[in-house]
């Protein structure tokens, strides 16, 4: 009997002992921390934004941080947000620049009005991109610097039938290419010209009553960027991955 009862007080040791360790290595759930992260997209990857077409009937402003990574191969483009598809509006990375595009149906370059960065685009570097329609021309600001390429609208605007998508843009069926590399932070949709003169760029954007959609990229677990204007549009999240904010080096 005695034997008996040093063995099952034995065996009461062990499992409380194994509940604890087990207690111990059990890794605690993650809290996301606001303002805290960015997606990274890796020439693969988007986010889709549901419920949002644009129809050219009144000024739109896209707006982003973004920050590119070195790339092995070149690319038309490679969007930061965007619906093009020999239509919309984008804002996108081309050629080592920063690149803007406006569909009016013209002629030539495949319907586009186009601005182009003064400067090519510094990889590992985080900035603010602005592409602004106001009605009559299309502008793009770099870090708040409005870009010596203006383009001139004097048509009209040939809307997409796609989704925006933020990391890259829709083809042909709607399904995402043009991927961009790099980390994307605070994206912003909005219903008027946002910008008009040089400006000191938000590092975190805020919604109000023109603004479409917006997403601060808070979450840092998840597939669902959460749309932060009120609008109710939640964006799908498919192969990007939650990193650490980019940071601006001041220096």
């Amino acid at each position: 009997m005695r034997y008996q009862a040093a063995l099952l007080s034995c065996c009461f040791l062990v499992s409380l002992l194994m509940n604890l360790v087990g207690q111990a290595e059990e890794p605690k759930p993650y809290a996301p921390q606001t303002g805290k992260h960015s997606l990274e997209f890796k020439g693969k990857g988007q986010v889709i934004i549901p419920k949002l077409r644009y129809d050219g009937s009144h000024p739109i402003t896209l707006e982003a941080w973004a920050m590119p990574y070195e790339r092995e191969e070149e690319v038309i483009r490679s969007s930061v947000v965007a619906n093009l598809q020999l239509a919309g509006v984008g804002l996108h990375y081309s050629g080592g620049k920063w690149m803007a595009h406006f569909n009016e149906g013209r002629d030539s370059n495949y319907g586009y009005v186009s601005t182009v960065s003064n400067e090519d685009a510094v990889n590992n570097q985080p900035v603010h991109l602005a592409a602004v329609y106001d009605g009559g021309s299309f502008k793009l600001y770099v870090d708040g610097k409005q870009q010596d390429w203006v383009g001139q609208v004097t048509l009209t605007h040939v809307p997409s039938p796609f989704d925006f998508m933020v990391g890259a843009d829709p083809n042909g069926k709607g399904k995402p290419h043009q991927f961009f590399v790099g980390a994307i932070d605070e994206v912003r949709i909005s219903k008027v010209a946002r910008y008009t003169d040089d400006f000191k760029p938000a590092r975190r954007f805020q919604p109000d009553k023109e603004t479409l959609v917006l997403y601060h990229f808070d979450e840092g677990v998840g597939d669902v960027a959460h749309d932060a204007s009120g609008n109710h549009r939640d964006g799908k999240i498919k192969g990007a991955k939650w990193i650490k904010q980019i940071e601006k080096d001041e220096k």
